[in-house]
């Protein structure tokens, strides 16, 4: 019982405690298992609020991506769009252009052409196919140039080239080519698109061009170009050359301006007149070049228009006539000389007719008055001394015989050794000829006087002259066909020598019919009369000097200026 009372003491004090015990332990373990639960909760909730986290970032991006990719498909479709449009543009060019359009395969096969193919060469697609070739290969070398074709397709680059081709017609015509491979992402030929366009008429103008530009480059005339504003524009290498400046040079000094470079070459004036001609306008001048020589150019400017009629430019070519000018100076001296010559041979009348027209026509006159004069015994003179001296002497009275003559309006014909002709009233007529003749006379033997003296200072003998005088008609005219002389015929000549040869020495003879003209102004001596063949005699006369009343001074030699007044109303 007692146990039984401590049981139920126990029972009742303990099992309470126990039962609390018990309960605290569950609660406690459920508490640890709550705990745990809790934090392997958080730990879940933690990683899952991460995940969520990577998860909206992950989405993020992925919103910015996919909007990235949406501008980028709005980019392509636009480009896209544009190249339709792009493709559009080019198959109506393609199609409608004159430039030809081959597309060819991989392989090089032709595969289609536009109508500007057609037009240049008259082939449809399957005429090329059949006549000239199925691919590049085949029409290059129908052309000659494949080896440039295959190094181009090899390279995988464009090529351009010109050649020559032959149209179904059978025409000839230069096009330029330009061979294009198109590429795939692989770098690997996909096609061919071949464009070629008509140049032949650019291919003159470029060969005409290449032919010029070496005229102009290369000459040795200068070329000047001016602009539309009248300024030096370009010079060739001949420009230098002439006048030893560069473009720069001659602009800095002279300055740029159409007028200015007419100024330059002395034509100023030319300006305005230039500039109104529609053709090329020529002139010659002379100019100093940069090292201070003279020189000639001939200057040749032609304006160029335009289709509206506007000066465009100007071309100006200059030759460096230089050479040409002193040509024609030295052509110019020598023409001088020969008339010169040809005056000394000739009268002025005949010479100029002689050149005129080749030949000298005879002529007749009525009245001349002849003049022979003569060197008493020159034959003996002359074999004292030598062929040297005889000309010399000869030189000193003939030089001075043809000075008398000149000045009073005789014409000397020629002298013939010792002798001397002359003729006054040829070939101008005139009728103071006797006069003229007789104061010719008595000059020759004046000269002869004072020539004798200085020989005879000198020891040597002194020359005398015979002079013979006759009026009457003649024929006068040119002979011979290498060594032409003028020269004089008929009995008046014939006359005139008879007349001289019955002359005396130093002394002046005229026959009567010069006696009758100029008596009444000179004093004469009748001398009796000569022989004269188919004549019979004839009278002759001295004539000693001017009247007193007539004469300048007291020699009886110079007419004074009456004289010379009644001469002049001859």
């Amino acid at each position: 019982m007692a146990f039984l009372s401590v049981i139920s003491i126990f029972t009742l004090t303990w099992l309470p405690i126990l039962f609390l015990v018990g309960i605290m332990f569950v609660l406690a373990y459920f508490i640890k298992k709550t705990r745990n639960l809790l934090n392997r909760y958080k730990k879940i909730l933690f990683r899952y609020k991460e995940n969520m986290n990577a998860l909206r970032s992950s989405l993020l991006l992925e919103n910015q991506t996919v909007a990235l990719h949406r501008e980028e498909l709005l980019a392509q479709a636009e480009h896209l769009q544009e190249l339709n449009v792009e493709l559009e543009r080019l198959s109506l060019v393609a199609s409608k252009t004159d430039t030809a359009v081959i597309i060819a395969d991989q392989k090089g096969r032709f595969t289609w052409v536009n109508q500007g193919f057609v037009n240049l060469y008259g082939y449809t697609l399957s005429e090329v196919l059949n006549e000239v070739g199925p691919d590049i290969y085949s029409a290059s070398n129908e052309m000659n140039i494949k080896p440039v074709v295959d190094r181009a397709i090899k390279a995988k680059k464009s090529l351009n080239y010109t050649s020559m081709i032959q149209t179904k017609s059978g025409e000839s015509k230069w096009i330029k080519t330009t061979l294009n491979p198109i590429l795939n992402e692989n770098k690997q030929i996909q096609q061919y698109i071949i464009l070629q366009t008509d140049v032949s008429e650019l291919k003159q103008i470029n060969d005409k061009l290449k032919k010029l530009s070496l005229v102009a480059s290369k000459t040795s005339n200068s070329v000047l170009i001016f602009d539309a504003a009248e300024q030096i524009d370009w010079v060739n290498e001949g420009f230098h050359n002439l006048y030893g400046y560069t473009k720069s040079e001659f602009i800095a000094l002279h300055g740029d301006s159409l007028k200015n470079f007419l100024k330059v070459s002395g034509h100023e004036n030319l300006y305005n007149k230039v500039l109104n001609v529609k053709n090329t306008y020529t002139f010659v001048s002379s100019i100093v070049n940069r090292d201070g020589e003279p020189k000639w150019k001939q200057t040749s400017i032609t304006p160029i228009h335009s289709d509206a009629e506007n000066i465009v430019n100007f071309i100006v070519v200059e030759s460096d006539i230089t050479k040409i000018k002193e040509a024609e100076a030295r052509i110019e001296e020598e023409r001088d000389k020969a008339d010169r010559l040809l005056l000394n041979i000739l009268p002025e009348e005949t010479a100029e007719e002689l050149k005129s027209k080749g030949e000298a026509t005879p002529r007749f006159y009525r009245s001349v008055s002849v003049l022979f004069a003569d060197i008493q015994d020159f034959t003996k003179l002359a074999e004292n001394l030598t062929p040297k001296e005889l000309v010399e002497e000869l030189q000193s009275y003939f030089s001075r015989f043809d000075d008398v003559v000149n000045r009073n309006f005789v014409e000397k014909i020629k002298t013939m050794g010792d002798a001397f002709l002359c003729v006054g009233g040829i070939p101008m007529r005139n009728k103071s000829h006797p006069f003229d003749a007789v104061l010719v006379g008595l000059n020759l033997q004046r000269i002869i006087r004072e020539l004798g003296q200085e020989r005879e200072e000198l020891g040597k003998h002194a020359w005398n002259l015979r002079v013979g005088i006759h009026s009457g008609p003649i024929v006068a005219g040119v002979v011979g066909k290498q060594k032409m002389t003028y020269d004089i015929w008929g009995d008046t000549v014939n006359i005139a020598k008879r007349i001289e040869s019955a002359c005396v020495p130093g002394m002046v003879n005229v026959s009567a019919t010069t006696y009758e003209i100029i008596k009444d102004y000179f004093e004469c001596e009748n001398r009796g009369k000569i022989l004269a063949k188919h004549k019979g005699h004839i009278d002759m006369y001295f004539v000693h000097r001017i009247k007193p009343e007539f004469s300048e001074n007291h020699d009886g030699i110079t007419p004074n200026t009456y004289f010379k007044e009644m001469l002049a109303r001859l």
